[in-house]
C-alpha cells in the first residue's frame, strides 16, 4: 500500500502542503520532524497518535528528528489557549525533557523488537539552536521574513488581540517565530523538508515553509495530523479529567485495558488503525466481526489488548485481560484467582487498593476484614449491607453477621470481597 493511501485509510492526517511529498517519502530516504513541548513529564494517549503517525513515515525507510522544545517550551504554544501559560522554570523544562526523551526512546524500541522494525530517528533540543545566538541574529534569520501583519491574522493570536477581556503576552506571540526557526535550522542543519504537525499547527507549519522558500529559494512540505476525538467529540486520550499517560507509574495496563473497553463502537475501527500497526484489512475483519453481535464486545477487548501491547508489552494485555474478567466477568472468579502469578496478584491489589489483614492462628470476623479493607466504613454499615444482602466473600454471598473468616477461606493468598455488583476490595493474608 503506498505511503499516501495508507495514511488516509489510518486517518493519519488532515492536510498536506503538495502531493509530491507521498512519492518522495513512499521511497525512503528522506527526512521529517515531530515537536514536542516539555509542558508535563509525561506524553499522554493523544501524543501516541503523532508517534504513530511518526512510525508509519519511518517504515518507509525516513528518518525522525524527534524535536522536545526546551525553548518553545518555556513559552508555551498559544494555539487554542484563551489565557497565558504558566511558565515553568529551567530545571522543572529540563526534568520533563528528560522523561520525554526517555518515553519515547522506550516507545520505539518497544515497537521494533516486537515488530521487528528499524526506525532512523535521532533527538533534538531546539535549544541547542539558540544558545549562541543574539536577538539581532533571530531577528534577521527570521524577522525579516514575516509580517506582523501575517501573524496577528493567525486565529488564536486574533481573538487574544480583540477580545478585551484576553490578552497575549509578546513572549507568546514570538512562539510563533521559534517554532519557524525550528523547521529552518533542521532544513539548513539536518536536510529536514517535511514537518509533521497537529491540525490545528497548521498555519506554522505553512509559515515554516514559506520562510524556507523564501531565505533559501527550497521547497520544503508538511503534513497536518487530525485531533483525534470520540463519537461524542470528546477529545481523545481523557477519561473522566484524567489523562492516560505513557509514564508507566502514572497509568496502568488495566487502566488503559478498561478505557478503550468503554469505546463507542463507531470509535474501535478509528483507535485500531491510529494506535496499532495492524494491518488496515485485519482491522476492517475485526470491526466487522465485532458488529455482528456488538455487545459481546469482541472489538473493545481485541483493541485494549493491542493497544496495551503497544504501550507496554504482550505480558500486560494479558494481564489487564485478567484483571478485568475477575472484576467484571460473567466466569468463575475464584478460579480464575487461583491462577494468578505473584505479579497478577500485585497488580491486582493496586488496582482494588488492597490491603493485607492478619489473620490470627485460626480466624477473623468477616465484619472486621470489610472495615479493615475498607469495603465499608464500619462494622454498622457492614451489617447493614449483610441484611439487604449486598455483600459477597469469594463470589458467594454473606448472610450471617456473626461470620468468621480462617486462612482456609483465602484463595491463592486472597480473599475476594465486593459490595453490590462493581465495588471489589482484595484481601492478602
Amino acid at each position: 500500500m503506498q505511503l499516501r493511501e495508507e495514511r488516509e485509510k489510518r486517518g493519519l492526517f488532515h492536510q498536506f502542503s503538495d502531493e509530491k511529498l507521498f512519492d518522495m517519502y513512499s521511497k525512503g530516504g528522506e527526512s521529517f520532524y515531530l515537536g514536542c513541548d516539555p509542558s508535563a513529564d509525561s506524553l499522554q494517549l493523544g501524543n501516541v497518535c503523532a508517534l504513530m503517525a511518526a512510525v508509519n513515515l519511518m517504515k518507509y525507510g525516513n528518518k525522525c528528528f524527534f524535536l522536545v522544545g526546551w525553548a518553545t517550551g518555556m513559552i508555551g504554544d498559544p494555539s487554542l489557549k484563551d489565557a497565558e501559560r504558566t511558565y515553568l522554570g529551567e530545571e522543572q523544562l529540563r526534568y520533563n525533557e528528560k522523561r520525554i526523551y526517555d518515553q519515547i526512546k522506550n516507545f520505539l524500541e518497544n515497537l521494533q523488537k516486537k515488530f521487528g522494525l528499524k526506525f532512523d530517528y535521532e533527538m533534538v533540543d531546539n535549544y541547542d539552536f539558540y544558545t549562541n545566538m543574539n536577538f539581532l541574529t533571530f531577528l534577521t534569520d527570521v524577522g525579516q521574513y514575516i509580517t506582523v501583519n501575517t501573524m496577528i491574522a493567525k486565529e488564536s493570536v486574533k481573538k487574544r488581540i480583540t477580545d478585551p477581556d484576553k490578552s497575549i503576552t509578546y513572549a507568546e506571540f514570538s512562539y510563533m517565530l521559534i517554532q519557524w526557526y525550528d523547521f529552518s535550522y533542521l532544513y539548513k542543519n539536518k536536510w529536514v523538508k517535511l514537518q509533521l504537525g497537529w491540525s490545528d499547527q497548521r498555519w506554522n507549519v505553512t509559515t515554516g515553509i514559506e520562510i524556507i522558500r523564501k531565505k533559501y529559494d527550497q521547497e520544503a512540505y508538511g503534513v497536518t495530523i487530525p485531533l483525534i476525538t470520540d463519537a461524542s467529540g470528546k477529545k481523545f486520550g481523557k477519561s473522566e479529567g484524567n489523562a492516560i499517560w505513557l509514564d508507566h507509574e502514572k497509568t496502568s495496563p488495566y487502566f488503559v485495558y478498561q478505557y478503550f473497553m468503554n469505546t463507542n463502537d463507531e470509535d474501535v475501527g478509528k483507535y485500531f488503525k491510529v494506535l496499532t500497526l495492524l494491518d488496515v484489512d485485519e482491522v476492517d475483519k475485526i470491526v466487522a466481526e465485532h458488529m455482528k453481535k456488538p455487545e459481546l464486545r469482541y472489538g473493545q477487548k481485541e483493541l485494549a489488548k493491542a493497544v496495551i501491547e503497544v504501550l507496554f508489552d504482550k505480558e500486560s494485555a494479558e494481564q489487564a485481560e485478567k484483571i478485568s474478567e475477575v472484576l467484571f466477568g460473567e466466569g468463575d472468579k475464584m478460579t480464575l484467582l487461583s491462577w494468578f502469578s505473584k505479579g497478577d496478584v500485585d497488580a491486582l491489589m493496586k488496582e482494588v487498593w488492597g490491603t493485607e489483614v492478619k489473620v490470627g492462628s485460626e480466624w477473623v470476623k468477616f465484619l472486621d476484614i470489610c472495615t479493615a479493607s475498607g469495603l465499608t466504613e464500619s462494622n454498622g454499615e457492614a451489617k447493614k449491607m449483610i441484611q439487604s444482602g449486598s455483600l459477597f466473600c469469594n463470589e458467594v454471598k454473606v448472610e450471617d453477621p456473626q461470620m468468621i473468616v480462617t486462612k482456609n477461606n483465602f484463595v491463592n493468598g486472597m480473599l475476594l470481597l465486593r459490595k453490590g455488583k462493581k465495588v471489589f476490595k482484595v484481601v492478602k493474608k
